[in-house]
């Protein structure tokens, strides 16, 4: 069998439907579908007698719930295939040739370990869809170091992802805002090399109620205690890297955090040398002068949570246009 398409779901089975629609129109057969069921109740079991996968499909409810990411591991962890392809149940597959396209990644690329594509992102508040797409240098700094995720999330949802079965490693369940970052940050360091298509192969939503990074968001504790968790895998030089750097000073702007003792108050243990953080902590009052896309970014994030919903898609639309030009 060539790839385990591997499904952690819980509830929400409008999405999950989606999900299986574009499983079940794929071009590329080779393979199976694990369906990890966190669900406290029969709606995904039901939805499932909906389709006809035959013995392709395998069904595992958990009773208790794992929760997530653990039920992430679950279900990657029944995989029988050659490669492992996450698809979480709100994302779905948007041509009829992506899983092909995912497979062919690693087949063209067989000195690869891991895959990614571009996204089509969709903004469920408003409407709005975007492309997520690492540019050339984001491609590059990926290259150069992994810890360059630390700035930012370029490569996308794990359903933007395929991975070598032989090679895959379980997601870290102490997490659960930079879960991904910190797995794609794992797999890269074991092995640099890996396989990218621009073409968007999947799609996402963002901003839903439902998801849990929508959860963690704007939480401090979580934010920056996941943060250290993943800077303590960095080795002396990636901490030196000027995009890990760029990184902390982005969070300690974002949180107005001042001093190391703002850190300790919300019970996180500070890796490594302490006097490593006071200096990017200190305000850049002119870096929005300088940085005209720092600029739009402050006020897009200022004002979006205090205008009516009709004016966000308009607002979205600015933002995206200026910080991607």
């Amino acid at each position: 069998m060539k790839v385990s398409i591997c499904i952690p779901a819980y509830r929400q089975v409008e999405f999950l439907r989606e999900t299986l629609r574009s499983i079940e129109e794929q071009d590329f057969t080779d393979y199976e579908i694990i369906v990890s069921d966190d669900s406290n109740d029969s709606s995904v079991r039901d939805l499932l007698t909906e389709f006809s996968f035959g013995d392709k499909l395998h069904y595992v409810h958990n009773s208790p719930s794992l929760g997530s990411p653990r039920n992430w591991n679950a279900a990657v962890n029944m995989a029988r295939g050659e490669y492992v392809k996450i698809l979480h149940h709100d994302d779905h597959f948007i041509r009829r040739d992506a899983l092909g396209l995912f497979v062919k990644l690693l087949e063209d690329s067989p000195e690869a370990d891991f895959g990614f594509s571009a996204t089509l992102v969709n903004h469920v508040d408003s409407g709005l869809k975007r492309v997520h797409c690492p540019d050339d240098k984001q491609i590059a700094d990926l290259k150069t170091d992994p810890a360059s995720l630390f700035l930012g999330n370029c490569i996308g949802a794990p359903s933007a992802t395929i991975s070598r079965r032989t090679a895959n490693l379980n997601y870290d369940e102490r997490m659960k805002w930079l879960v991904d970052i910190d797995y794609y940050f794992r797999m890269l360091m074991r092995n640099r090399k890996f396989a990218f298509t621009p073409e968007a192969l999947i799609s996402t939503p963002t901003n839903a109620t439902h998801q849990v990074t929508e959860i963690c968001r704007d939480d401090i504790e979580v934010e920056l205690g996941e943060a250290m968790l993943l800077f303590e895998r960095f080795g002396a030089d990636q901490r030196e890297n000027p995009v890990v750097k760029r990184g902390w000073m982005n969070l300690f702007r974002r949180f107005k955090i001042r001093r190391l003792g703002q850190l300790t108050d919300y019970g996180i243990l500070i890796s490594g040398d302490r006097e490593y953080f006071s200096p990017l902590m200190r305000k850049r009052r002119w870096s929005m002068l300088m940085d005209p896309r720092l600029a739009a970014k402050k006020v897009f994030y200022r004002l979006y949570p205090h205008v009516p919903a009709p004016v966000r898609h308009a607002l979205k639309s600015v933002h995206f246009r200026v910080v991607r030009r």
